[in-house]
């Protein structure tokens, strides 16, 4: 057999030795997810090109006519995010999640706050935003090379993340530059609706006494029991200790605790105050303005509640929030 008939043959291995020591991408490389949404994208929407050099697709769109969505703005939206399978995976309108036999009254459904310019949303998704409107509404497709980091749409500052390819539609309810502006603008005018007299108690805080004893004072230390129903201002309870309340309003847990909860009162020493007591600065300091026997109802914005992260699922971001207090007689 010649050189030249025999180099061929012996240049086989090495062809297949070379093409096996090729790398393959990894089944959960953003390559293995783009290869995937494109496949996609063909079959449903032939021809649909990326938005500029987002990464991302725009389904559909309706820019809207309200507030324009700036840098740095707080955004009010309503969202669905669905598979590419059409199932949906996560969602904020509850007529939605009702149909779909996935409601919980534990769970907050409305519209979610987004903070732009920050790097919580997706690079892509926020791109797209920004050329949009209150009242305008948008589908997107988004591979997961769209953006740069991990992100929920739950809440912004959740510490779940996406990972996998996804459809999400976003309507925008509205747009705000000063998140604690517009709270004390909606907290004036729920107190205002539904009491006498408004009593500004601290900065971002409201107090109601609604049974008084001035005479039953509590001393500093004293360990007091108190009953409580947290709402928020769309009228959801969220929480409480009283057993026939959560039932009545569905968020009862069978191996929750339902009696009097413990609260160490320090009317004059805010280190002792916080250190001796778990909960949020403003439920705290309504207490320390009551008396024994005393019912009250407090309202007070974020800063002195869950911030700018909540506490999923029932309270979202920069939620103000509503407490109706009962401390016992002595």
């Amino acid at each position: 057999m010649s050189f030249k008939k025999l180099l061929p043959i012996l240049l086989l291995p090495m062809v297949f030795l070379a093409c096996s020591c090729a790398v393959e991408p990894e089944d959960n490389s953003d390559y293995f997810y783009d290869r995937v949404m494109k496949a996609w994208l063909n079959v449903n929407y032939p021809g649909i090109k990326p938005y500029g050099d987002t990464g991302a697709y725009i389904l559909s769109i309706d820019r809207g006519t309200g507030l324009p969505v700036t840098d740095s703005c707080y955004l009010w939206a309503h969202y669905t995010k669905r598979d590419l399978d059409q199932v949906v995976t996560s969602t904020n309108i509850q007529s939605l999640s009702e149909q779909l036999g996935e409601y919980t009254a534990s769970t907050y459904y409305g519209s979610d706050i987004w903070r732009l310019g920050q790097g919580y949303l997706p690079d892509a998704l926020e791109t797209i935003l920004k050329t949009m409107h209150t009242g305008g509404s948008v589908k997107v497709a988004l591979p997961m090379s769209a953006s740069s980091h991990d992100y929920t749409l739950y809440t912004a500052f959740s510490n779940s993340t996406e990972s996998d390819n996804l459809i999400i539609d976003v309507t925008i309810d509205t747009v705000m530059d000063d998140i604690y502006d517009y709270q004390g603008r909606i907290m004036r005018e729920w107190f205002r609706e539904h009491y006498a007299r408004i009593d500004t108690v601290a900065d971002g805080m409201y107090l109601q006494k609604l049974a008084e004893f001035p005479e039953d004072t509590i001393t500093e230390g004293t360990s007091v029991k108190v009953w409580y129903i947290g709402r928020l201002l769309n009228g959801q309870v969220f929480d409480t200790n009283i057993e026939d309340t959560a039932k009545f309003y569905r968020i009862y847990d069978s191996s929750g605790s339902y009696s009097s909860m413990s609260f160490s009162f320090y009317k004059t020493d805010d280190e002792k105050l916080a250190s001796e007591n778990s909960f949020v600065t403003g439920f705290s300091k309504a207490l320390t303005m009551m008396n024994y026997g005393e019912k009250a109802v407090t309202l007070f914005n974020s800063e002195l509640g869950y911030g700018d992260k909540g506490s999923s699922p029932s309270i979202p971001e920069y939620s103000p929030l509503i407490f109706w207090l009962y401390i016992e007689p002595k």
